[in-house]
């Protein structure tokens, strides 16, 4: 299986504003268009197709910090992969190559998440990858991060 991350373009938009999530996890993450629409606003936010061969499967978007106070931490904002294509492993690739591509912005030292906290697969997924839970949001999701 051969997954990559690649920046969104013309030819790519439709694709990914049409993956699909379970419908038991639709009210976990904005769509992708809101998404993607929400990331052109700020110099600082990239968002990426999740790619397994020639084929789409996922979306993800980070941003690193603003201002002075916040300025060393990136936060991975959105993270989904489409519902057939979850459980085979490509989560896990992702989050692999994303983690890398953070990293490389020598800036980051602390990369922190936000997921529902009934949804036992984003924590294994981002347990894996050393993220510790910090506390919780007003909407009750699970704010983690790890520092690198």
């Amino acid at each position: 299986m051969s997954v990559k991350l690649a920046k969104i373009d013309y030819e790519d938009f439709h694709q990914v504003i049409d993956l699909e999530l379970e419908e038991h996890q639709e009210g976990n993450l904005p769509s992708n268009v809101y998404s993607i629409a929400e990331s052109s606003f700020s110099s600082l936010a990239h968002a990426r197709a999740i790619w397994s061969g020639d084929k789409i499967v996922g979306f993800l978007m980070y941003r690193f910090g603003e201002d002075e106070d916040d300025k060393h931490e990136c936060l991975i904002w959105r993270f989904m992969v489409d519902r057939r294509y979850q459980n085979t492993g490509i989560g896990r690739a992702a989050m692999t190559l994303l983690m890398a591509e953070i990293e490389a912005h020598k800036s980051c030292k602390i990369i922190e998440i936000y997921y529902d906290a009934e949804n036992i697969a984003a924590k294994k997924l981002y347990t894996r990858f050393g993220f510790k839970t910090v506390g919780k949001r007003h909407d009750g999701d699970v704010i983690a991060h790890v520092v690198l």
